[in-house]
């Protein structure tokens, strides 16, 4: 049935069924890629960012990131209101020191990541987002760098600011290999994201992109789809 003689209602409901859908994946992929960056992390523990530091700085540094990952889970479980804004006050303190003393070392993106734990969890995506792009600014080479541009461009979609989280996705896709973690992700994001405003030109080529670059991706199946959709209803030829 063509766009111009399908009932305005049912294709109002189908895309409501679809978003509903859609959102939900798009949330549980979301812990996925934080589940991606903490294994990450794990792989690399101890080995440090750049040549030349001595290992006094790396285990300085690693002794104490580790200490604080303890805090950060006393934090978490305290249920006393007023010791627990205490404790987040006084781990967020140690924690941008940690970023400012040893701002090259592995115990740096420990310390960010936990960052953006707690603004996660007090909602405060702005810095969500800052915590996560600072990871990407300071090790632009690292292994975690695509996966923490990413968790920044989810931060960005919790606070409605959807231009910003295609820009992250974009470096994403211009600045690492096809083989770098989430590159398929973030190409179906970006498609995802322009049709949100209705930039279907933008969604379509992305979504075409993903198809040519990984054609038997999972995300690819759900572009391929959203092709479909988008020519039935004439928003792409």
């Amino acid at each position: 049935m063509s766009n111009t003689t399908r009932p305005q209602g049912e294709k109002n409901a189908e895309k409501q069924r679809f978003s509903a859908i859609l959102d939900g994946f798009l949330r549980k992929n979301r812990i996925v890629l934080l589940v991606a960056l903490v294994v990450l992390l794990v792989g690399i523990a101890g080995i440090a960012i750049v040549s030349g530091v001595t290992s006094a700085q790396k285990n300085s540094s690693t002794i104490r990131v580790e200490k604080l990952t303890d805090d950060l889970d006393a934090w978490s479980n305290e249920k006393d209101a007023t010791k627990k804004a205490d404790a987040e006050k006084a781990l967020v303190a140690s924690l941008k020191e940690v970023t400012t003393r040893w701002p090259r070392q592995f115990a740096s993106i420990r310390a960010y990541t936990m960052l953006a734990r707690i603004a996660e969890a007090n909602k405060d995506f702005a810095e969500m987002e800052k915590d996560w792009w600072a990871i990407y600014a300071s090790f632009p080479a690292s292994f975690a760098a695509p996966v923490a541009l990413q968790n920044a461009a989810a931060a960005a979609e919790e606070r409605g600011a959807n231009a910003e989280a295609i820009a992250h996705y974009r470096v994403v896709v211009d600045k690492y290999s096809t083989k770098s973690v989430g590159v398929a992700h973030a190409l179906f994001a970006i498609g995802r994201l322009s049709e949100e405003s209705k930039d279907y030109a933008a969604a379509t080529d992305s979504y075409q992109k993903l198809l040519a670059t990984y054609p038997d991706d999972d995300w690819t199946k759900l572009a391929k789809d959203r092709i479909i959709f988008l020519k039935a209803h004439g928003f792409s030829k």
